[in-house]
């Protein structure tokens, strides 16, 4: 289960994981330990990404940051491909996060029904990341904070588009997340998607 932030990935992975019996791993929890498995030939935009600061990450131009996080995210996705072949199959396994683009995930599925991608309305993406108290924190380390949120949601809007584009050229699902329903209702979208069992 891919997407771009804001989409509630997490909240309904826990909820399908709760209530299909199934393991979850977490992009975003696995990042610190990818961290210390960089290699700065075959990683460089990560490399690089994880190497500046704050100010220097938001206050690019909008369409680097578009290219630079794409970039990022298709290195990552190496790291998180070696996890997933080696974690134990005990359980059905939903991955879930932001680095899982389409054309990635798709080379190595066997069906394109085993993935689906969760992405906001910028409208559901800009409510939803004020409401977080530690985007503040890091904005504030910009020259210009406000310059910083706009760039840092201009990204996140335009990345949704490409996860949207290229994932429809695949032939591949994708849930739009824009406030009418709750969690719990898009987390049973999905679960239909993957075919679960869903009491009714």
């Amino acid at each position: 289960m891919g997407g771009s932030p804001c989409a509630g990935k997490s909240s309904i992975s826990s909820i399908l994981a709760n209530r299909f019996d199934l393991d979850v791993y977490r992009v975003d929890e696995a990042f610190d330990v990818h961290v210390q498995r960089l290699n700065s030939e075959t990683h460089l935009a990560l490399a690089n990404w994880c190497a500046a600061s704050w100010n220097e990450r938001w206050m690019q131009p909008l369409e680097s940051l578009v290219q630079e996080v794409i970039a990022c995210y298709r290195e990552h996705f190496t790291l998180i491909l070696e996890d997933v072949i080696s974690l134990p199959k005990q359980k059905p396994l939903l991955v879930e996060g932001t680095a899982l683009l389409p054309k990635e995930v798709v080379g190595v599925l066997t069906s394109r029904n085993q993935a689906i991608w969760a992405v906001p309305t910028a409208d559901f993406q800009r409510e939803h990341y004020t409401r977080r108290d530690w985007v503040s924190g890091i904005v504030q380390q910009c020259d210009d904070s406000e310059l910083a949120f706009q760039n840092w949601m201009g990204r996140d809007i335009q990345f949704a588009r490409w996860i949207i584009a290229e994932a429809e050229t695949l032939g591949c699902e994708v849930l739009m997340v824009d406030g009418q329903h709750t969690i719990e209702e898009n987390a049973l979208r999905i679960a239909a998607h993957f075919k679960f069992e869903v009491d009714s």
